[in-house]
């Protein structure tokens, strides 16, 4: 029979047996718990799964652009609905089908070299072929593959996407035709080409640009060429160009233009015209890249400068014309008045003498004649002073225009209000006679066409120039007309006058507009300025 040592064993036995049991059933709750939440875990993992597949599969076939898996041989295994609109075939006829087949006939060779280098090689291989499409078109494509890792079949499976590259293409002929078009201008312009970086890059020039300058086009680009042509700038063009240079580079304005001489390598000196954009600028504006051209313009400045010398020869010899013209209106009127005027005097007073010696008949007709000489005396001396005012050359300008606005008022009924400051100031040369042809020419301008009553003449020294204003508030017209109607008596008349004053150094203002009369502005310069400014 037991003793109470044994029983006391026995209940700590079973009490250690039931505290090991409760352990275990805690480790099979816990691990319970652990699988419950792996399996949900595994289960959230699958639905997220399930849902990728989905939005792989949703992604691959509403793709933009053509998706599809070639087999080793090139078949189709599988293509998105993308790929089969590019080909405009139905998608279930393709699936098994050669691609090479929709390749142009003289591309399929690189295909194959395509699908040979799949299979040897690995990462991408990139190939740009032509699609022949079902209406006959050819479409540039650009082929990129790569091994399919994930494929499970009988042999290798290669992913592939196709690009459509007709949009690049077309980019690429017009950036070709323009490129070949800036080239046929630059050749035909003879301008060489220059660009750089700012401030202190280096300057690249093309071989035509070296040619110009008569460097050696084998030198490199550094920042020393820079320098060089700086160097052989003419100093007194120089400063011009650095300062529109600096504004140019400031973002002062939009393009730099700069004519100079220039020393080329071989010492002569030519002229040159840069022209220049900003190609790339930074955040405050400033030029930072600047592409250029250079021009040989020494023969445009050559026929510039005979143009010119041609052009004060021109001004020379219609300003000794006008003087001879001017002399021979005097010998004419001299002749006029001093030969025909006298011989005229001398008639009449013999008919006047031979009166008394008439019957009543004879007198009668005697002094028809001698009316008929007065006229004609009358009209050889208004013809004489017409011709040349004797008061322009005793008396000068002002005392001609007064006398000449009174002619005007006796034979045309025009009122001319001369407003003068009294004596002229000296004057460049001896104009008064072509001033006074200019002015009688404008007055009478305003005869014919103006339909007013009167006009008015001011002379006025300001500065350095005498301003002759002739004006009318008569019918007005459009000067910018008179270029186009050069055979209209107004038109002639006024650009005889302007030619006149621009041969004496002068310039010629029209102010006018129809409705609204006239005004025209001569100025001449004074003999002061002329001989102060050389």
């Amino acid at each position: 029979m037991a003793g109470p040592e044994d029983l006391t064993a026995l209940h700590e036995r079973v009490a250690a047996l039931e505290a090991e049991l409760a352990a275990h059933e805690r480790r099979a709750r816990s691990v319970h718990d652990d699988l419950v939440a792996k399996v949900e875990q595994l289960e959230s993992h699958s639905t997220w799964l399930q849902r990728m597949l989905e939005w792989y599969s949703d992604l691959h076939e509403f793709a933009p652009t053509a998706q599809l898996s070639l087999d080793a041989g090139g078949l189709i295994c599988d293509i998105n609905l993308t790929g089969a609109a590019l080909l405009q075939v139905e998608r279930q006829r393709l699936i098994g089908r050669p691609l090479r087949l929709h390749i142009v006939y003289a591309d399929r060779r690189l295909f194959l070299e395509h699908m040979r280098r799949c299979r040897g090689e690995r990462g991408q291989v990139v190939s740009e072929l032509r699609l022949q499409r079902s209406d006959g078109s050819e479409l540039p494509i650009q082929l990129l593959s790569k091994e399919d890792n994930t494929a499970i079949g009988l042999g290798p499976t290669y992913r592939s996407v196709i690009f459509d590259l007709s949009e690049r293409k077309q980019t690429e002929e017009v950036l070709r035709l323009g490129h070949q078009r800036l080239s046929l201008a630059l050749a035909a312009s003879e301008a060489g080409l220059h660009e750089y970086s700012w401030p202190g890059g280096a300057l690249q020039s093309s071989p035509r640009w070296a040619e110009i300058l008569g460097c050696d086009p084998d030198v490199p680009a550094t920042a020393d060429l820079w320098a060089w042509l700086e160097a052989r700038i003419d100093p007194a063009d120089l400063a011009a160009r650095q300062r529109a240079h600096a504004a140019f580079i400031a973002g002062q304005s939009t393009g730099f233009h700069a004519e100079f001489r220039v020393q080329r390598g071989d010492g002569n000196w030519i002229w040159v015209r840069e022209l220049a954009q900003a190609a790339e600028r930074d955040a405050q504006g400033r030029g930072t890249r600047v592409v250029g051209v250079l021009l040989d313009v020494s023969a445009e400045h050559e026929r510039l400068a005979e143009a010119q010398r041609r052009s004060e020869l021109l001004s020379r010899l219609s300003a000794e014309l006008f003087r001879v013209e001017e002399n021979e209106r005097r010998e004419l009127a001299a002749l006029l008045h001093d030969d025909l005027g006298q011989r005229l005097v001398a008639v009449r007073f013999k008919v006047a003498a031979a009166l008394p010696h008439c019957d009543e008949g004879a007198i009668t007709g005697l002094n028809q004649a001698m009316v008929i000489l007065d006229v004609a005396q009358h009209n050889v001396r208004s013809m004489s002073f017409q011709l040349s005012p004797p008061i322009l050359h005793d008396l000068g300008l002002v005392p001609a225009l007064h006398w000449l606005a009174g002619e005007l008022a006796s034979s045309y009924g025009l009122q001319v209000e001369i407003d003068d400051e009294g004596p002229l100031p000296a004057l460049h040369g001896d104009p008064s006679f072509l001033l006074f042809r200019c002015i009688r020419e404008l007055l009478f301008n305003v005869v014919k066409h103006a339909s007013v009553q009167k006009a008015s003449v001011r002379l006025r020294s300001h500065e350095h120039y005498l301003h002759i204003e002739v004006e009318d508030d008569g019918h007005g017209f459009s000067p910018e007309r008179l270029a186009t109607r050069r055979l209209e008596s107004r038109s002639f008349g006024l650009l005889s006058v302007q030619e006149r004053v621009e041969g004496l150094g002068g310039h010629l203002v029209i102010d006018s507009a129809p409705g609204r009369g006239t005004r025209v502005l001569m100025r001449i310069p004074l003999a002061v300025a002329t001989s102060s400014s050389t």
